[in-house]
Parts: structure tokens; C-alpha cells; sequence
């Protein structure tokens, strides 16, 4: 009789332990990452920035590769844009060539900046 309110009194225990010591949290109080604000987009500032941090290396200036698109122009950006070809590239959505070339994806927060832009009239802002 003792030996079984033992084990029943150890197998709470554990049951308590084991779901009391998982949580889940937001990323942000956990890592310290900043959450993604897609408020306030500005074509120079967020969109600028990323294309040239992303893309310029074989799509801006004199760059010869790239297939000939150059994104240092804004209306070809908002041409892109406004056709699907930017978001579809940059998602690496099926039909598109992954961009950018070679190299991962861009994260989801400017992926989604890209998006609200894009949504908000693709504005030389």
C-alpha cells in the first residue's frame, strides 16, 4: 500500500515537474530580437536598403550580371513590384528564380516591409 502512494505520489511529481518546466514566450523577450514594424515603409529607407544590401551586388549600377534588370531604378523596382515579380522572386515562390542568387532568403520581417510596401501603392517615399 505504501509502495503504490509512493508511485502514484512520484508520478504526479514528475507530471508536474515535466509540464511546469516547458513555457513558450514570444522570441523577442527570449533573444532581445526587435519585432518587425511594417508601420511606417519608406521606399528610401527600408525597400532602398534592402535591395542594395541584397541585390545591387548583381542587380545595381554597372553590375553586368542579373540578367539585365537593374534596381537601382526606382520605377523598375515598382514595375516588379506591382507585377508580382519582386515578391514572387524574393519568396522563392514556384515559377520564379529564387533571389536572391545563391544565397538565403531574405528574413520575414523584410520580406514583410517589402510587402506593405508594395500593398500601400509602391510609393517613391
Amino acid at each position: 500500500m505504501v509502495n503504490m502512494k509512493l508511485k502514484n505520489c512520484l508520478l504526479i511529481l514528475s507530471v508536474v515537474v515535466f509540464f511546469s518546466s516547458c513555457y513558450y514566450d514570444k522570441e523577442e523577450k527570449i533573444y532581445g530580437i526587435a519585432p518587425c514594424d511594417t508601420s511606417n515603409i519608406k521606399y528610401s529607407v527600408q525597400i532602398v536598403s534592402s535591395i542594395s544590401t541584397n541585390c545591387f551586388r548583381c542587380h545595381g549600377g554597372t553590375a553586368t550580371a542579373g540578367g539585365g534588370i537593374q534596381l537601382s531604378d526606382y520605377n523598375i523596382v515598382r514595375g516588379l513590384a506591382l507585377n508580382g515579380k519582386l515578391i514572387g522572386a524574393l519568396t522563392h515562390s514556384a515559377g520564379y528564380s529564387p533571389m536572391p542568387k545563391d544565397a538565403a532568403r531574405l528574413s520575414d520581417c523584410r520580406i514583410a516591409e517589402i510587402r506593405t510596401w508594395i500593398r500601400n501603392g509602391a510609393l517613391d517615399n
